[in-house]
C-alpha cells in the first residue's frame, strides 16, 4: 500500500484555532484592527 502526502489548499475554511487564535471572538478582533483605516489616511471631503 502507498501512502501519498496530500496538500489541499483551501479558501479560507480553516478554524479559528487552526490559524493560532484561541476563540472566534479573537480571530474577529484582530481582523477588525487590520481592517481599521489609519487616521493619517483618513481624508475630508468638506
Amino acid at each position: 500500500m502507498k501512502i501519498i502526502l496530500k496538500r489541499e489548499a483551501s479558501l479560507g475554511l480553516e478554524s479559528y484555532r487552526e490559524l493560532g487564535f484561541n476563540s472566534e471572538e479573537e480571530l474577529k478582533l484582530e481582523i477588525s484592527k487590520l481592517t481599521k483605516f489609519r487616521p493619517e489616511f483618513d481624508t475630508d471631503l468638506e
